[in-house]
């Protein structure tokens, strides 16, 4: 065992974590004061902040401090060193202790709250809103920390030394499968627990409407414990917002796109196939397999470091009669695939709980088979929900990079692992142009849709004028 770099992933892990916790929150805290809109913008800022390219949130906390920083005169700390990789992937992942505590929030009763006067500030927290939510910030740390162990692009890109970083360069210099495996029992341990722990327990998300109207509890919480978070959600603007300002303001990343978009074709189309072909496979076997009960278990690959997928389908497929295969993107779209499917199950297996069965019994009363019974009845109540499914998946992918850094063919390139390999010499102009063709990629399946909608309601507009 190498004592020192399982001290390092500890202590990186497990202050990324615990910091974490503290913003998720404080910024829950902030959320369960604000009306409905506010509280949707703050959820959909949370939503953003998983969603973000894990080297996008790097890039700017390096440019602002790294060695010739915007920030290095007047805030002297290293972002390369561990504090820095602690501080990267705390912002990654407080909406995850977010999440955790609001949707455990929205099962106090009213009356718990409301019918005692006394229950304020110090009292409502210690009584009332710590308790309730203990075991789901158990749950979040847990988790947070398991996300963070495993995490490997921003210890990568930082130079940190821990477990996931020193796995990928273990292997790309020696080809060592047997030091490879030795660091992955740290690696695939916490995941398999967590899986167990977590076994058979519904997840509950948080809901738009909380359990105390926003004005009562601001009341209750008192004005100086909520304008103290507020201030402290200071991190929404940190983790969101500083990397589309410094992103949009960066003179030298617009003069920089025209060459990049020109160097960059290939890579694109290669990001777009491989993302667009992984969501709809991960899509249709989610919803194949909704019923699968040991699909929970499939966390598992997502939670494990993505190297370590990468180097199994080496060990699997690099060898006769896989050959072709493994020199294909076909590999890379396996890897992906196991790597997301459990996405693709969750979400189709919450599609398919909001089905409503007097439909279904309506329609096979009228004599519907199986498939007019999929395609007139189920399909539109779980074409929303899927296609969400499917955009998770598609952005997931579209910047994943340990996953099929190892694997990927030649000329396969995407524009994430030209990100990934720009940032380590330095080209801070072309990886910040590179985002933005990456961020515009991104969006482009939001924009087909908003387009299609469009079209499909002028369509209807015409209909109707038409009708006689």
């Amino acid at each position: 065992m190498n004592w020192p770099l399982l001290q390092n992933s500890l202590l990186v892990s497990t202050t990324a974590s615990l910091a974490a916790l503290v913003w998720g929150v404080t910024v829950a805290l902030f959320v369960s004061g604000l009306n409905a809109r506010g509280r949707a913008v703050v959820l959909g800022l949370a939503v953003i902040a998983v969603a973000l390219p894990p080297f996008l949130v790097t890039s700017t906390w390096i440019n602002l401090l790294g060695q010739t920083g915007a920030w290095r005169r007047w805030l002297p700390l290293s972002i390369y060193s561990l504090g820095g990789a602690a501080w990267v992937m705390s912002l990654l992942l407080w909406p995850v202790p977010l999440f955790f505590t609001l949707a455990a929030w929205a099962q106090i009763p009213r009356n718990h709250i409301e019918n005692e006067d006394a229950l304020c500030g110090v009292a409502l927290l210690r009584w009332i809103l710590v308790p309730s939510a203990q075991t789901a910030l158990g749950q979040a740390m847990i988790v947070t920390w398991v996300l963070a162990l495993a995490n490997f692009a921003v210890p990568a890109i930082l130079q940190v030394n821990v477990f996931p970083a020193e796995l990928w360069i273990r292997f790309s210099t020696n080809f060592d499968f047997a030091g490879a495996a030795a660091l992955s029992v740290p690696l695939i341990l916490p995941p398999l627990c967590l899986a167990f722990g977590f076994r058979g327990r519904p997840l509950r998300w948080p809901r738009l409407e909380p359990a105390l109207a926003a004005t009562p509890f601001r009341r209750r919480l008192g004005a100086w414990w909520w304008a103290a978070a507020g201030v402290a959600s200071f991190v929404l603007f940190l983790g969101v917002c500083l990397p589309a300002v410094e992103l949009g303001n960066s003179r030298r990343a617009w003069a920089e796109l025209p060459a990049a978009w020109a160097a960059g074709g290939g890579a694109l189309w290669a990001s777009f196939q491989l993302a667009a072909s992984t969501a709809t496979l991960v899509a249709g076997l989610g919803l194949a397999a909704w019923r699968w009960s040991a699909g929970q278990f499939l966390w598992v690959l997502w939670l494990v470091p993505g190297v370590f997928l990468g180097i199994g389908c080496i060990l699997l497929f690099n060898r006769w009669p896989f050959t072709p295969f493994s020199q294909s993107s076909g590999v890379v779209i396996l890897a992906l695939t196991l790597r997301y499917a459990a996405i693709g199950w969750q979400g189709a297996y919450w599609s398919r709980q909001t089905l409503d069965p007097d439909l279904d019994d309506a329609a096979r009363l009228d004599g519907a088979n199986r498939w007019q019974l999929f395609r007139s009845v189920r399909w539109p109540q779980i074409a929303l929900p899927l296609a969400a499914t499917w955009y998770v998946v598609y952005l997931l992918t579209l910047w994943d990079v340990e996953t099929i850094l190892l694997i990927t063919p030649p000329g396969g390139e995407t524009l994430a692992l030209r990100i990934f390999n720009l940032l380590h010499y330095g080209h801070n102009a072309q990886v910040d142009a590179l985002c933005l063709i990456l961020l515009g990629l991104a969006l482009a399946p939001l924009g087909a849709w908003h387009l299609a909608s469009a079209c499909g309601l002028a369509r209807a507009v015409r209909i109707v004028r038409a009708t006689p």
